[in-house]
């Protein structure tokens, strides 16, 4: 386990003095507020994966292949012709086709996202081209080139037949080989979500249908998919790109990005890559995913949508969504237009019971008793607001010359109530809070793409800007209590806490307002990306060709967090602060009857019934109050003017400036359609800067003490090997290997310059500037096994070895020498709350999936499109523990000795579910499709203790969810969606499921609409 590393701090008239550490540098000085703190690239304790060999050795070695390859591709390509076009199926364009020469198997290719493909480099003559594409009859045909030639084709590739009839392709089929084929054809091991797959029955954003896939589970918001994990690392271990270009992260906590602001009508397929090629980007611990945006069609197509919706929790229709799509191509259809805009708003309502639980006797058999504690309960109300625009513009200025530029935005406003009850027997208290909650989430991204054929090599490129801003314009809460003893006289503290509601009888108008918080932030990520490449073809023989690709990125980050808190916190002793809070409000205040200094909770309450939610057996479950939030909200706006601000807050405000050069080679080399090798490296260099301040608190709000602004310059670079080898031993099998290095950088929060010392509490909050980001070797093997008539069926296997994963610990300064370690000499008694790296950490599994439909079975069966893939994780990291033992050294006069250790565990990585199963059954008939698909997900560990019986879970789940949609006439589809039907819940234990900790409820939704394509 890494620390901080050492550094002195010496305290002399309220400003702070750092001594230097083997690492960092750090000064602070009276006179000035800006401090410099340099971190030198691994000159104290190297990283293994930093680079270290000689630089300028490397450097002639990548310049010496790049000539090798370009000298021996330069010969016999002048007189040489090519192929260009599109292979489609007379409906729609097919991505992921195979083509190649049959005289020359050297010369081959796959069509890309848009169904275009490009052969180069054929002699001139008589050549027969053979294009294939699973669920399709294989096609043959002759083509004739002239010295030089090039010549374009529309293929046109027919269904396969079965017992002489051709199979009929219908959209969930045609989604399903889209997918199949382009998995197939992918050098890397990939998960696709086709275009049509998206279309045909949409997911309510992008992250619902990337968690299908294999190996994908979701972190959820409100019932709905909000972000990504995949094989079980959190959300900030993956990239989310758009066309390729990287999505700055629009998490207020770390660099993940919320996947629910994307509507999947905006998307043209989804690939989610877990053995990265050395081409992409290095910061994917977990993986990649790629969201495509929509390119303009040949014909023009006008689209309108319009959907109602239903939330079964409040029993309310009100939720609704509209979407607007137009594309056509013009100038003899060189300059292709798209766009698009939608609006939605969705009740995410819900209800949360909390059971908490205390550690009772341990007896001689190491049985521990679980006692309970408290019981909280939350009704929310939320509703969602979501706008989406897009506009894609692509643009032929020639054969060899293609543009194109694409803008999306999407914004999401919510707006939420949570009514809180706490019953707590031990302290004879209930506590009633009322929170409001407004905030706004928006991202927009605009990208300019260039694409040159050079004739001997392919030269692309891209220009790029992005925002994501978050804020919480509004979020403020009150805190009342009735510390009156409002339990029956018979309740039994240690009993069940789901006894304690009916037990309780609280007085609301003698429940005293205690106090009021208002928080405001606001973060801010700003990227700017530069991408070029360059592909250099190259034919050794007839059997044999080659590819070296080599290329750079330049990506900045520009991200800034701000947080302010205004609070009251001593409403509950009346006097002056009373007396002033009221005279500025303007509705009816209630006192209580025996002391009218103090204001009642009555003065809050709706003229409403209390709150109801859904308890633990389904039943309805009446709350003893419910918070107007129209009051609540009037409450703050009076209060405003005189408010505290609350200094503990400034501890989170920073800044940060991530600069990351990148460069890579990689040779891919093929063998005929036998066996691909990909040999390459990819080098970046990280050049940061991080800066927020060091503070002192004390007293009421921290009123007391002092700010100084700190920086922390980084330095440092990674070389990074990869291999991937793909072998096609027959016709229908495929195996792949593939190893590659990934990388992730700490958390904003963790790694920033925060120090800040609270000397009432005794507490220090820090960042560690010395943490050292995470790499993980990653080993994958996978085996496809294919037929044109039972579909795909993969298997694969991976390891991940990772090391300096970073994680929060908190932990007590219990002496010099502890203190020492963590770099905070003489605070010994101090609880420290800071980040470290672990030294190892793995995590490995194995994948299957089976994509299929039934064309070999009798009508009607032969409708039917399955897909269904199963998950196991495994993982191992470590969890530490500071522990004391008390001991009497002398009875009288007493003295005792407290020793202190700390104790390791190893445990899987939380929140890592060991079992995911993914089911999707579809049925298709003329213009009437349907689908139903369900989502299960094991028992996972979320939380530690020291002791293992009080470790938290997340309670094994099952979700389904429905779609039917019917086509009417040439131009109208008619869509019902039904989501959570099973009413799954998220539900939380200690132990074993007899020890529920909470209960979080959704209910089920669903909408209902139209949709008119012309």
């Amino acid at each position: 386990m890494h620390l901080m590393q050492p550094y002195t701090i010496f305290y002399l008239q309220k400003n702070f003095f750092l001594c230097k550490s083997p690492q960092l540098q750090l000064v602070l000085t009276p006179n000035h507020q800006q401090v410099s703190l340099n971190r030198q690239a691994n000159t104290a304790s190297p990283n293994p994966a930093t680079y270290s060999p000689n630089m300028k050795s490397n450097r002639r070695i990548t310049h010496l292949f790049i000539l090798l390859f370009c000298f021996v591709a330069m010969p016999g390509m002048a007189q040489n012709g090519s192929v260009k076009g599109i292979v489609t199926d007379g409906e729609a364009r097919l991505i992921g086709a195979t083509l190649f020469v049959e005289d020359i198997p050297a010369i081959g290719t796959i069509t890309d996202v848009y169904g275009v493909f490009s052969l180069k480099n054929i002699p001139p003559g008589v050549h027969t081209l053979i294009v294939s594409y699973i669920g399709y009859e294989k096609l043959t045909q002759e083509i004739t080139l002239a010295a030089g030639e090039e010549k374009e084709l529309e293929i046109v590739l027919k269904g396969m037949e079965y017992q002489g009839k051709e199979v009929v392709i219908t959209a969930q089929k045609r989604g399903q080989t889209q997918a199949i084929n382009q998995q197939l054809n992918d050098d890397r091991i990939a998960n696709i979500v086709s275009s049509d797959r998206i279309q045909e029955l949409p997911d309510v954003n992008a992250a619902e249908a990337i968690g299908r896939l294999p190996g994908v589970s979701l972190n959820r918001s409100g019932g709905e998919g909000q972000k990504v994990v995949i094989r079980g690392l959190e959300p900030k271990f993956s990239a989310i790109t758009i066309n390729g270009v990287r999505l700055p992260s629009n998490s207020s906590t770390d660099r993940s990005v919320d996947l629910s602001l994307i509507a999947p009508e905006l998307l043209d397929g989804i690939e989610v890559f877990k053995s990265p090629l050395p081409d992409m980007d290095a910061e994917a611990l977990g993986g990649t995913v790629n969201l495509r945006i929509r390119k303009a069609p040949e014909t023009p197509k006008l689209l309108f949508k319009g959907l109602g919706g239903y939330n079964d929790l409040t029993s309310q229709f009100r939720d609704y969504k509209l979407v607007a799509q137009s594309s056509r191509r013009f100038f003899d259809k060189k300059l292709g237009v798209i766009a698009q805009a939608s609006a939605e708003r969705f009740n995410r309502s819900g209800d949360l019971i909390t059971y908490s639980w205390r550690q009772g006797r341990t007896d001689s058999l190491g049985n521990t008793e679980i006692l309970g504690s408290s019981l909280q309960t939350e009704a929310r109300t939320e509703v969602r607001r979501r706008y989406n625009g897009s506009l894609a513009l692509d643009y032929a200025l020639t054969k060899h010359n293609r543009f194109s530029l694409f803008g999306v935005y999407s914004r999401t406003d919510r707006d939420q109530f949570r009514n809180n009850e706490q019953y707590n027997p031990s302290n004879k208290e209930i506590e009633f809070t009322g929170s409001g909650l407004n905030t706004s989430l928006s991202l927009y991204s605009v990208s300019l793409f260039g694409e040159h054929d050079l004739g001997k090599a392919t030269l692309d490129w891209s220009l790029s800007g992005s925002q994501s801003l978050g804020k919480t314009p509004y979020d403020f809460s009150m805190q009342f209590f009735d510390n009156s003893n409002p339990f029956a006289a018979g309740l039994n503290n240690d009993s069940h806490p789901n006894t304690y509601l009916a037990a309780a009888n609280p007085n609301l108008t003698n429940t005293i307002l205690r106090s009021g918080e208002f928080t405001n932030t606001q973060t801010r990520e700003n990227t700017q990306t530069a991408i070029l490449n360059l592909l250099v073809p190259i034919r050794v023989n007839k059997k044999i060709s080659a590819s070296f690709k080599v290329g750079g990125k330049y990506y900045q980050i520009d991200r800034a967090r701000d947080v302010d808190v205004q609070s009251e916190g001593f409403y509950y002793l009346g006097g002056v602060i009373t007396k002033n809070a009221a005279a500025l409000y303007d509705g009816t205040l209630n006192y209580l009857p025996s002391n009218n200094s103090l204001i009642s909770m009555s003065s809050f309450l709706t003229g409403s019934s209390p709150a109801y939610i859904q308890n633990e057996d389904g039943s309805n479950l009446q709350l003893n109050s419910s918070l107007d939030p129209s009051l609540i909200r009037n409450w703050y706006e009076s209060q405003k003017p005189i408010l505290n601000e609350d200094r503990s807050a400034i501890v989170n405000r920073y800044q940060v400036l991530e600069s990351i050069g990148a460069g890579y080679a990689m040779l891919k080399v093929k063998f005929g359609n036998m066996l691909t090798v990909i040999p390459g490296f990819r080098y970046e260099r990280s050049d940061n800067s991080y800066q927020s301040g060091l503070s002192t608190i004390s007293g009421r709000y921290g009123v007391n003490g002092i700010f100084q602004d700190t920086t922390v310059a980084q330095q440092y670079g990674l070389f990074l090997p990869h291999l991937h080898i793909k072998v096609q031993p027959l016709s229908w099998l495929d195996v792949r290997a593939s190893y590659a290095q990934t990388m992730a950088r700490p958390d904003y929060q963790y790694i920033t310059p925060r120090f800040q010392i609270d000397q009432s509490a005794l507490i220090i909050r820090a960042g560690n500037p010395s943490l050292n980001y995470a790499l993980s070797k990653n080993y994958d093997l996978q085996v496809s096994a294919y037929d044109k008539l039972l579909g795909l069926f993969t298997a694969g296997a991976f390891y991940k070895d990772i090391t300096n994963i970073f994680i929060p610990v908190t932990n007590q300064l219990v002496n010099d020498s502890i203190a020492d370690a963590y770099g905070w000499p003489g605070y010994d008694g101090y609880q420290i709350q800071t980040y470290v790296n672990l030294p190892q950490s793995r995590v490995w599994g194995f994948e299957l999936d089976l994509q299929t439909y039934f064309a070999f079975l009798p009508k009607p069966l032969n409708r039917l499109v399955l897909n269904v893939n199963y998950t196991r994780l495994f993982s191992e990291t470590q969890v530490f523990f500071l522990t004391s033992e008390t001991k009497l050294i002398r009875p009288f006069p007493p003295i005792v000795e407290t020793i202190y250790k700390t104790q390791t565990r190893s445990v899987p990585i939380p929140s890592q579910p060991p079992h995911i199963l993914h089911l999707s059954l579809g049925y298709e008939i003329k213009k009437f499709s349907a689908r139903v698909s369900g989502i299960y997900q094991g028992a996972q560990a979320s939380s530690y203790s020291l002791n293992k019986d009080f470790d938290s879970y997340n309670r094994q789940f099952w979700r389904w969810d429905a779609s039917i949609k019917q086509g009417v006439g040439d131009h109208i589809s008619l869509f019902l969606n039904l989501n959570n039907i099973s009413n799954q819940r998220d539900i939380t234990y200690i132990r074993n499921t007899n020890y529920l900790n909470s209960i979080q409820t959704y209910g089920l939704t669903g909408t209902i609409g139209a949709q008119y394509n012309f």
